[in-house]
């Protein structure tokens, strides 16, 4: 089989639709999606459990911008992730390979290579097709084009609706979405590059892409874990910032305590970046915390809500103890 032109993603985080987190047995009993297959799990520094991979099939159009005939068969593989108990994850991923000829075969073919697409159209030069095959997810997928938002989706909602969890989460929260593409950056001189090139940009509220060109083959492995590793972390800020602009809204009769101390018993101590990342794709972390500077912007958030319930506690006793005089 050829070596990958791209590997696109897409991961859909979300609170687990839980009161409590769950423990190391829990996970693993809420991940075994396929029967026979182990959940992997791990402890430290930070509880995580993976479920095992499904593979969806698919035969479509790959989103392009050169709008190309580009018909893909083969198949997506997506996998469920629950980090620390209490934050849930879908995760969907496929590589793009070029088919070795144009003539369509049995699924038994493609099933045995979970997780790969086989483009049946030639499209151009391998640099040229997977700058082609990555904007063209990332900025032109439409309803005719391979959806792996559809595939995470579904996944994600498989598992919060499990009849175990009891649909009474202590913080209310949305969920995000971040697509993602990597490819093998161009040779420079005919020497592979010394560093990943990454991109990461907000889209909208929910939405955030990524674009990695990593030195080698062998690096792309790392991708979609690194991928599942900034997503979380950038739901994490996202929440925060949403609750904390929430209570700044004058509510009559409404306690904002009451909605921001369980972020800090819930959540707070899930911030631990780069803890699941690739040791290859571990700097990419020391950039973002550059740039924007996620733990910047996160222990300003966490100092902010610290501040904000020491006020509402004063605030609590001033009003206890007034009331004891007139009683």
């Amino acid at each position: 089989m050829s070596d990958p032109l791209v590997l696109l993603g897409e991961v859909r985080t979300a609170l687990l639709p839980n009161s409590g987190g769950l423990a190391a047995r829990e996970a693993s009993a809420l991940l075994s999606l396929l029967p026979g297959q182990r959940v992997l799990m791990r402890e430290r520094p930070l509880a995580l459990a993976v479920s095992p991979s499904s593979p969806v099939g698919v035969d479509c159009r790959l989103a392009t911008v050169s709008r190309s005939e580009s018909r893909a068969i083969g198949t997506v593989a997506a996998h469920a992730v629950l980090v620390g108990g209490r934050v849930l994850q879908s995760s969907a991923c496929s590589s793009v390979v070029r088919a070795a000829d144009q003539h369509r075969r049995p699924w038994s073919h493609y099933l045995t290579r979970a997780g790969t697409v086989e483009l049946v159209h030639r499209i151009g030069d391998d640099t040229s097709t997977a700058v082609d095959l990555t904007e063209g997810f990332l900025e032109g997928s439409g309803p005719t084009t391979l959806d792996l938002g559809s595939i995470s989706e579904r996944l994600l909602t498989r598992v919060r609706t499990d009849p175990r969890l009891d649909q009474d989460p202590p913080v209310h929260s949305g969920a995000t979405r971040l697509r993602w593409a990597a490819r093998v950056a161009p040779p420079v001189d005919g020497s592979a590059r010394g560093r990943t090139l990454f991109a990461f940009r907000l889209e909208d509220e929910n939405t955030r892409s990524v674009r990695i060109m990593v030195p080698t083959v062998r690096d792309l492995a790392g991708a979609q874990r690194f991928c599942e590793d900034l997503a979380i972390h950038d739901w994490l800020l996202s929440t925060l910032a949403s609750a904390l602009s929430d209570a700044d809204r004058p509510r009559p009769e409404s306690d904002s305590s009451k909605e921001l101390a369980p972020l800090l018993e819930q959540l707070v101590h899930l911030w631990m970046p780069g803890a699941h990342t690739p040791p290859r794709l571990r700097e990419l972390w020391t950039r973002l915390e550059s740039d924007p500077g996620f733990t910047r912007q996160w222990t300003a958030q966490v100092g902010h809500l610290r501040d904000r319930l020491a006020v509402a506690t004063l605030e609590a006793l001033r009003s206890s103890k007034i009331s004891t005089v007139q009683w």
